[in-house]
């Protein structure tokens, strides 16, 4: 919902219009999770982050309209993660304890266990973004048994079990649901119109 930070909303309008949906939708608040990858474009600083929920808040008020935004990141798997969040460069959810950790779709990296691990040593817990979209959670969604273990929750993206990231990223969340490790669901909005802060996008 911030505008101008990365792929998602464009402007100040923009990211009002995606409030108004989620209020329509039946939400009354929304975390912001900006993507943060390091050596990126996309590597906002933490207080920019706060400057634009303060900003949107205030809109958002003067707009009349009862909606509150909170901070936070979509972080990519960088190292010495677990320091980057205990000095404040990267911000948890809400600026809690929860880390949002996106993983590559293509592969699960090397070390993703002890990220969890070290994030949970400084008193944080790790949430997957959307693993149901990764090629090895497709191939054998199982696999997420693995980091409940260690820990981790599971976030996977509303509109995954309608089929619009496709066949396999439906049929990955359904087998998460039936295994009953669902712990979050979802918009992943970027916009008011292609990807829109909604539960559901298509029924």
């Amino acid at each position: 919902m911030l505008p101008n930070i990365d792929d998602g909303s464009k402007s100040w309008e923009e990211s009002l219009q995606m409030v108004s949906i989620a209020l329509d939708d039946g939400l009354t608040g929304a975390v912001c999770t900006p993507h943060w990858i390091q050596g990126s474009d996309w590597e906002p600083a933490a207080s920019s982050i706060r400057q634009k929920v303060e900003e949107l808040n205030r809109r958002i008020g003067d707009a009349g309209i009862e909606f509150t935004v909170y901070p936070g990141m979509e972080v990519a798997i960088a190292p010495d993660l677990d320091d980057l969040v205990a000095s404040g460069s990267i911000l948890p959810l809400s600026e809690g304890e929860y880390v949002l950790l996106e993983i590559p779709f293509y592969s699960l990296p090397i070390g993703l266990e002890e990220i969890i691990e070290s994030l949970d040593r400084i008193g944080k817990k790790t949430i997957l973004a959307h693993p149901e979209r990764g090629k090895e959670f497709q191939e054998n969604p199982l696999r997420i048994l693995d980091f409940k273990e260690l820990g981790a929750s599971v976030q996977i993206t509303a509109s995954s079990l309608c089929g619009d990231f496709g066949e396999k990223a439906e049929t990955c969340s359904l087998s998460f649901a039936h295994m009953g490790v669902i712990d979050v669901v979802a918009s992943d909005a970027h916009s008011s119109r292609r990807r829109p802060p909604k539960s559901i996008i298509r029924a």
